[in-house]
């Protein structure tokens, strides 16, 4: 790392804020009570004149159709026309996302949400077809007329790109009335069977205990046989409705499949790799490479274990005693003004520019935040909204007070200001979108530089081990978590179309298959075969999963770059980021680190990384361990264990 760079940064940000002495906050600290809400007169001078100027917005982007000329001059102001279409519908949806955020019960304004996005869609298919109908060669020549057009050539090939998978309109129309009825239904019925399983209660000697509704206490509680408890009465519940569960999911995947053959595709994940311009051929040999390192989740899992036998005397660790704290510690909490300070100071790998809009963007006194300790109706999620010509706001249904909901802040926050950056940058809106996976990086290095930066900061040993283990359990998450989630999910769709996959039991075993080629605990825990009914994504947005690997992957290497060389990476990482998603992604990618780097190496350096976490780990629980020599016994697959 370049140290005097870091020094700099850090004293230009210690003049602006004032500092936090020590990372490990008082325990007793909980989420601060000040309220804040964005300005929502910077999208609207209220919501009458928002409606009035909704319908006349609407009215215009449904006369909008596409066009057949071949003038240059006429296809620029057809597509700056489109363009100032879609500001203005970008007003309006953040404006309606966040009204409608804030209520859950306000259908009115849901539903004129999804008639902007909805019309939005309608002027980006009329554009496609105008553009596609130039062909390639066309358009080079109205390009060689009018430079101006120049700009839209990732458009226009992008509108090609798409051409072999579009069905006619009216095919197309049946396809859509009668999936997406389909797709929602059964996203509904997943939920309705998870809020109606029945996972039972935990007696103890105060009350009885939810096992869904308080998990996250009866995961840390002391007594290892009410954790134990907890922990079998879930698996007891998913399995107790399993056919169901099976039933939805199998459903869902016989409907992709069929849809994306329809649209001339191979199978259901060639078509979802597509639309994230990746390709199966890709992902799997991304995915060959994480399970090829699984030895390095797997050492981490162990050392984990490990130190739960050396801090509690538990000789035969199982994954329902991980989340207990060091003795003697409590989990720090967080003001919203601590983490705003905290963030700020995380950041400072991405430079002077970056944090100092990050400060803006959490400064109350600008009004780009809706934040509050109460929930009340507001919808449960954390997000960034941006449209252009106003400033981006950030929107947390409930700050918790906690790491999590620091790491909600910091993360939504990095999209926040990616889309500011692209605002400030004059981004087309055409361009303001590209591969989830790609955005997703964003958001995800600043959680790795937030606990990053706590652990270094902290001075308890105590607490840097519980921020370092933050940064490897969401590295390892994001890495060999999400390559074993989409492992699975590609072979639920090859063993269902295959005739292999016809139930609960099957689906169990393949889970089961799955998740011991990246992890040690199904060797002894065969409950976690059940694991496939708590994927929600594989319901609600199938074949989504695939993002968080490639995002996981990319986010830790460039977690090591800013840390290596953070001038270079902010030199690189800025222009990223202000450049909108006008290319493919390999050539983004490309501009980016300065050449071709292929996600196999981003695998092996990021195997790098987390080995060298994971020894600073070691040594920190050989310093808080009061028993050196504690011995874990884990016991092999050639020995079954009993579940206890």
């Amino acid at each position: 790392m370049n140290r005097a760079m870091a020094c700099v940064g850090l004293a230009w940000l210690m003049s602006m804020f004032p500092a936090i002495s020590k990372a490990e906050l008082p325990a007793g600290v909980g989420a601060s009570a000040a309220t804040h809400h964005i300005d929502q007169t910077a999208y609207f001078e209220s919501s009458a004149v928002e409606q009035a100027q909704r319908e006349h917005l609407l009215a215009d982007m449904a006369a909008f159709a596409a066009q057949s000329s071949a003038d240059a001059q006429a296809l620029l102001n057809y597509l700056h026309h489109a363009e100032s279409l879609l500001v203005a519908c970008r007003r309006h949806s953040a404006y309606l996302h966040l009204r409608s955020a804030m209520d859950i019960e306000d259908r009115v304004t849901a539903d004129a949400l999804d008639q902007v996005d909805n019309a939005a869609g309608r002027l980006a298919t009329a554009t496609r077809t105008t553009l596609r109908g130039l062909g390639t060669a066309g358009f080079a020549k109205v390009v060689a007329a009018e430079p101006a057009l120049g700009r839209y050539a990732y458009l226009q090939q992008q509108a090609v790109r798409g051409l072999p998978h579009e069905l006619p309109e009216a095919q197309q129309t049946i396809l859509d009335e009668v999936a997406d009825p389909a797709t929602t239904a059964f996203w509904t019925l997943y939920q309705q069977t998870r809020r109606s399983t029945d996972f039972g209660k935990v007696r103890m000697a105060d009350a009885e205990w939810d096992v869904d509704k308080d998990a996250k206490a009866l995961a840390i509680n002391p007594d290892r046989a009410v954790r134990r408890d907890a922990w079998q009465r879930r698996w007891d519940g998913y399995a107790g409705r399993a056919d169901i569960y099976a039933g939805i999911l199998l459903s869902v995947v016989r409907m992709n499949d069929r849809t994306a053959r329809l649209q001339h595709y191979k199978d259901a994940p060639s078509a979802a790799y597509f639309e994230r311009q990746l390709s199966r051929e890709a992902v799997n040999d991304t995915l060959m490479a994480v399970a090829a390192q699984a030895k390095v989740m797997q050492a981490y899992q162990r050392l984990r274990a490990a130190n739960v036998t050396a801090m509690t005397g538990i000789s035969e660790v199982r994954s329902w005693d991980l989340a207990l704290p060091a003795p003697g510690f409590a989990a720090p909490q967080f003001t919203f003004e601590q983490i705003r300070v905290t963030a700020l100071q995380a950041l400072t790998p991405l430079g002077q520019d970056y944090v100092a809009g990050f400060g803006a963007l959490l400064d109350p006194s600008q009004g780009r935040m809706d934040l509050v300790a109460e929930q009340g109706k507001r919808v449960d999620d954390g997000f960034s909204i941006s449209a252009p010509g106003v400033a981006t706001g950030l929107f947390v249904g409930r700050y918790s007070g906690d790491l999590a909901g620091a790491r909600v802040v910091i993360h939504e926050g990095g999209h926040a200001m990616h889309a500011q950056l692209m605002n400030e940058q004059g981004v087309s809106p055409f361009y303001e979108h590209g591969p989830s996976w790609m955005s997703e990086t964003i958001a995800i290095l600043n959680e790795l530089l937030l606990y990053d930066h706590l652990h270094r900061s902290a001075s308890d040993p105590r607490a840097k081990a519980y921020y370092l283990q933050a940064l490897l359990d969401d590295m390892t998450f994001q890495i060999f978590t999400s390559a074993e989630e989409s492992d699975l999910e590609q072979s639920i769709y090859d063993g269902v179309v295959a005739g292999k996959l016809k139930n609960a039991s099957d689906l169990d075993a393949l889970t089961l298959a799955t998740m011991s080629k990246y992890e040690i605990w199904p060797a002894y825990e065969p409950q976690l075969a059940h694991t496939w009914m708590t994927k929600r994504l594989m319901y609600q947005d199938p074949l989504y999963l695939v993002n968080y690997l490639y995002a996981g992957l990319l986010a830790t290497k460039m977690f090591a770059m800013a840390q290596h060389d953070p001038a270079d990476f902010q030199r690189r990482y800025m222009a990223l980021l202000r450049n909108g998603f006008n290319a493919p992604p390999e050539d983004m990618l490309r501009t980016f680190f300065g050449r071709d780097v292929l996600p196999r190496e981003w695998v092996a350096d990021d195997m790098a990384v987390l080995k060298q976490k994971i020894q600073v780990l070691e040594r920190i629980y050989k310093q808080i361990e009061p028993g050196a020599n504690a011995q874990t016994r884990i016991t092999t697959p050639d020995t079954p264990a009993r579940h206890q």
